[in-house]
């Protein structure tokens, strides 16, 4: 819950690429690797692949369908060296090393491949971008004129040699090299947005004006990025209501963001810098936007060109967060946490950078340690609920309970007014509740919940199997799991739970065909393999019951359920009395006086979802 609070799926950078690419054909965001060529299987060789220097290409070939880019960065160029002529060789060995940062290197080998394979697409743009960090502009203006606008060159290339000519004092080519993204409507806020961004570094306040209103009224849901650059030049030219007014607008949006202060400071009182200010500037906005839309569908594409950004803006603070996140989709915690920490220290920015490192921190492990930093980030903005909310949601993922029952109560004490999208934070508090043997209190949050959000099928699923599995409200509860199953027809959890409750109600025709139908959706958690085969030993199935039973416990089980499992093999399975419909007042007592291992287990539910998160970045 708490990684999608800010998170890559909501980080989209600039409105304008988000707008222009469904006007992309497939080919340019599809299908296709760094290099602009066909993506290759994840088991085929390269075609051009000889059998030199096998265990470093073998080596890096295991790097890279783990998705383990360092790995791959380190092999190969190893395996090159043995062949230095395999183009395929090359065009990996530049990739990673650019997908890891060391840029230099990369575009050494980047120029390497271009000589080798004049067609490649991606390549020559690590080439100028290290051109341009070196300051050799007039190089780097060449070595763009000589490449195709296809695919996602055609909004880059445009972009780039705009920004490179402008460097070069030639202003007129600058506006000349935007205008080639006329041809597709899609890139029109694109061409208003760097096209302000430029006229507002030449001093043309009128010029970078109008770009700037056209690009708020082009943008459908401007970015918070954009909000921030155009906010900031209206505030730097005397209007600072405008610059509020578009915080204000991004607020009503997004309430959730959590770089929404870094805006907003930005706004406020004394001299602003300019934000962008040179052709590196320009090009580390433009990498660190596409970064930003390719970062849910190709985080390893993501990942090379938000190092480009950072290559010619080491400060970019913005693409230091996504970089920490993107490594942390990768299970590099370590890493990630040497982004996070400097951006701490930014001007309204610790927020939203202590929420992702204690995000890394307890995917790491180190959960004392990511408790302690939401606790500091907690006193430190007494006004926002969030880290308390994520402190709830760890300590629940730990299985704290009473803890988290205690940091989503802090958190809910901040909340202002409640709506529907904190339903997610009394489902969590509830689940936190039942689990600590509160039950009516948990009753009291699962309802909030539906209140605030009626059709979220995880509460309906937990409140609904609750109350099945307790005798109460039997039919509305039924009715309430059929409606999670219609709401997430392929989610094996609810439909385990739908099984369940007929097992539970003595309807065993009904709890073997919903439990097939579970496993056949999670055929690899436990608890469903177990309930299948508990239903299976009631309809006199006992051979496929010992089966499924037999299946649990090579399916790391938790050990209480082994236990369970391993009575049941030596002695079989009595079958429990179907639960009987509980009397009004009896509705918060417990579940009944069966035998402990005749007791069913709580149903398998995946961890609440948050509600959509804002785009952030």
């Amino acid at each position: 819950m708490a990684g999608k609070r800010f998170g890559l799926a909501a980080s989209r950078g600039m409105a304008a690429l988000m707008v222009f690419l469904a006007g992309l054909p497939a080919a340019c965001v599809q299908g296709q690797d760094a290099a602009g060529q066909p993506a290759a299987s994840s088991s085929d060789p390269p075609p051009d692949w000889r059998p030199k220097g096998l265990g470093a290409y073998l080596a890096a070939r295991q790097a890279e369908i783990r998705g383990d880019t360092a790995a791959a960065a380190t092999y190969y160029p190893l395996a090159l060296a043995q062949d230095p002529d395999n183009v395929s060789l090359l065009r990996r060995a530049y990739f990673f090393t650019a997908t890891e940062g060391d840029i230099a290197t990369a575009a050494t080998l980047a120029e390497r491949l271009v000589r080798q394979d004049p067609g490649a697409s991606v390549a020559p743009l690590v080439l100028v971008t290290d051109l341009v960090a070196q300051g050799r502009l007039a190089e780097a203006s060449k070595r763009l004129s000589a490449l195709s606008a296809q695919g996602l060159n055609s909004f880059l290339v445009p972009v780039m040699q705009a920004w490179i000519r402008l460097g070069l004092g030639d202003a007129a080519g600058a506006r000349t090299a935007l205008d080639a993204l006329d041809g597709n409507a899609a890139y029109r806020s694109l061409k208003a947005l760097h096209g302000a961004l430029i006229h507002d570094v030449e001093g043309d306040e009128a010029g970078a004006r109008a770009l700037f209103t056209d690009y708020l009224a082009s943008s459908n849901r401007p970015s918070l990025r954009g909000v921030q650059l155009a906010g900031g030049f209206f505030a730097r030219h005397g209007d600072r209501e405008r610059a509020r007014a578009l915080a204000a607008d991004y607020a009503q949006r997004f309430p959730d963001s959590v770089l929404l202060e870094n805006t907003i400071l930005t706004f406020k009182g004394g001299a602003l810098a300019l934000p962008v200010a040179t052709p590196a500037h320009g090009l580390a906005e433009l990498f660190y936007g596409t970064a930003s839309l390719l970062s849910d569908n190709d985080s390893q594409t993501a990942a090379m060109f938000n190092r480009l950004a950072l290559y010619l803006r080491p400060d970019f603070a913005l693409a230091r967060l996504l970089m920490g996140q993107l490594l942390t989709t990768q299970g590099r915690y370590e890493d990630a946490l040497a982004f996070f920490r400097p951006v701490a220290n930014e001007p309204g920015l610790d927020l939203a950078a202590a929420l992702a490192e204690a995000e890394s921190l307890r995917a790491a492990r180190r959960v004392d340690e990511a408790i302690a930093v939401l606790e500091g980030t907690a006193a430190r903005h007494p006004e926002r609920a969030d880290p308390l909310i994520d402190l709830g949601d760890l300590l629940r993922q730990e299985e704290r309970f009473p803890e988290a029952v205690a940091a989503y109560t802090r958190g809910l004490a901040r909340l202002s007014p409640v709506d529907s999208r904190h339903w997610t934070v009394f489902f969590g508090r509830g689940v936190a509740l039942e689990r600590s043997d509160r039950w009516p209190e948990a009753e009291r949050d699962f309802k909030r919940a539906l209140e605030l959000s009626p059709q979220q099928p995880y509460v309906l699923n937990y409140l609904g199997y609750s109350w099945v599995d307790k005798g109460e409200n039997i039919d509305e509860a039924k009715r309430m799991i059929e409606r999670a199953v219609t709401l997430r027809p392929k989610d094996g959890y609810i439909i385990d739970s739908l099984g369940w409750a007929h097992y539970r109600l003595g309807e065993y025709d009904q709890a073997v065909k919903w439990l097939e139908r579970a496993i056949r959706e999670a055929p690899e958690d436990p608890t469903i393999n177990d309930h299948l085969g508990d239903a299976y030993w009631v309809v006199g199935r006992k051979r496929e019951a010992r089966f499924q039973w037999e299946r649990t416990l090579t399916l790391s089980a938790e050990p209480a359920l082994a236990e369970a499992v391993r009575q049941k093999l030596d002695h079989g399975l009595t079958p429990p009395e179907p639960v009987k419909r509980a009397r009004v007042e009896d509705a918060a007592a417990p579940s009944g006086d069966l035998p402990a291992d005749q007791e069913p287990a709580p149903p398998p539910t995946a961890p609440p979802p948050t509600a959509p998160a804002a785009p952030t970045l």
